[in-house]
């Protein structure tokens, strides 16, 4: 089974738990959903060290990918990845609710959510894929996915760049987005 493969299952059957339940309201509904594929998604892409070190573009970085109030010597225990990765993604989430208002798919929301995750929610919000989003371009948005293959100005496409993973996160990212159309 693929890595879309398995979100898209997370996916489902997060949907198939919340459905026809009168508790759960239609955002908290929603939010379960594209949680259940972020804890897919973004631990596979990140990895998790429980020593800080700087990223690709040099960024202090621990657990998975956890980048706030990091510095180099940093240790965290699993408990406080797994704190970290919660809140992180419930930033993520949060920013989701108040910038990301076109008619999307389920999987092209994990999607933009992993790469907020991935980027930070500032750089998506200026993003074009996040203006095509919204405007309904769910398509032309799947295609945005392909430009963020760069990393402290380098390009990530380019083998001496040693980033290969972004470009292949990005390509998942795309192929989420694109399921259904």
């Amino acid at each position: 089974m693929t890595l879309v493969q398995r979100i898209a299952a997370a996916v489902a059957l997060a949907l198939a738990s919340v459905s026809g339940t009168a508790v759960v309201m239609p955002q908290e509904a929603e939010r379960i959903v594209i949680t259940a594929g972020l804890y897919v998604l973004t631990p596979e892409m990140e990895g998790t060290r429980f020593e800080a070190y700087p990223d690709t573009g040099g960024i202090w970085t621990i657990c998975t990918g956890h980048t706030g109030g990091v510095a180099a010597g940093d240790r965290a225990t699993p408990e406080e990845c797994a704190a970290y990765f919660q809140g992180d993604v419930r930033e993520v989430l949060e920013f989701l609710w108040r910038r990301l208002t076109g008619p999307v798919s389920m999987l092209c929301k994990v999607a933009i959510a992993d790469l907020g995750y991935n980027i930070g929610t500032p750089a998506l919000g200026r993003s074009t894929l996040l203006r095509l989003a919204n405007a309904g371009d769910q398509r032309g948005a799947a295609e945005q996915f392909m430009r963020w293959t760069f990393v402290g100005g380098k390009d990530c496409k380019v083998a001496s760049s040693n980033c290969s993973g972004i470009v292949k996160r990005r390509a998942i990212q795309r192929e989420l987005c694109m399921v259904g159309l």
